[in-house]
């Protein structure tokens, strides 16, 4: 759990590891996870620059996640309707799910300006996100022992307002690129050869389309410092 203020134009907090859920091997350190608590003056900004620039913001409509009217039944339901298309017209359709590992916590900040960069968000934004996020030193709290402060160089804040649209402009270039390849599943005009949610999953009639676009996902993931779990994939 973090726990943000600033102080002396520095954005400082604490982090208090949690386990993902029960049961987990506490010894395990990809088993904790840090969520952003934000102050109201940080939820207030947040909410005001989704407002104002909402229009930047557009992500893909392959992208489910983080949408209003949006959710992961959606997701499953245009899923498992694609799947059925296909079958009925007794066509062949393979599928392939990738689990983006700790997705959020490998969002670069310089990647991430540039991409909003190239969406035209004003300066005076830029630079306030700029300074939020390149401005961050943290400290790790255990058993009531507490490590020395380090400066935090990527990832996005869970649990704060914003992070998962960022999150989201963030990937949408490998939405982008697979749907511009044009190798997967489709209706009529309509590529649906991509679904996402966080996580992605591919969709296409040949094997050897899937492997295109797994080549596709490599690239991107490559140069933005993304990795796909490989177990859980």
């Amino acid at each position: 759990m973090v726990h943000g203020i600033v102080f002396d134009d520095l954005i400082i907090s604490s982090i208090i590891p949690i386990p993902k859920g029960k049961n987990m091997n506490c010894t395990e350190s990809c088993n904790y996870r840090g969520i952003a608590l934000s102050s109201i003056f940080g939820k207030l900004i947040d909410r005001i620059i989704l407002s104002r620039y909402a229009d930047k913001l557009i992500i893909s409509q392959h992208q489910f996640g983080f949408k209003k009217s949006h959710s992961t039944s959606m997701c499953t339901m245009v899923l498992k309707e694609m799947i059925n298309y296909y079958t009925v017209n007794k066509d062949h359709v393979f599928c392939t799910y990738l689990d983006a590992n700790k997705a959020f916590d490998r969002v670069k900040y310089c990647k991430l300006l540039k991409c909003l960069i190239d969406r035209k968000l004003p300066c005076i934004v830029l630079r306030l996100l700029y300074k939020l996020y390149t401005n961050h030193f943290t400290r790790v709290i255990w058993n009531g022992v507490q490590s020395s402060w380090f400066k935090v160089f990527n990832g996005v804040k869970q649990g704060g307002v914003l992070s998962p649209v960022l999150f989201c402009v963030y990937i949408d270039g490998l939405l982008s690129a697979v749907c511009a390849a044009k190798v997967g599943c489709s209706i009529g005009t309509m590529f649906t050869g991509i679904l996402a949610y966080a996580d992605i999953a591919l969709l296409a009639p040949i094997v050897l389309a899937i492997r295109h676009m797994l080549s596709i996902c490599k690239s991107y993931a490559a140069d933005f410092c993304m990795s796909f779990n490989a177990s859980k994939s």
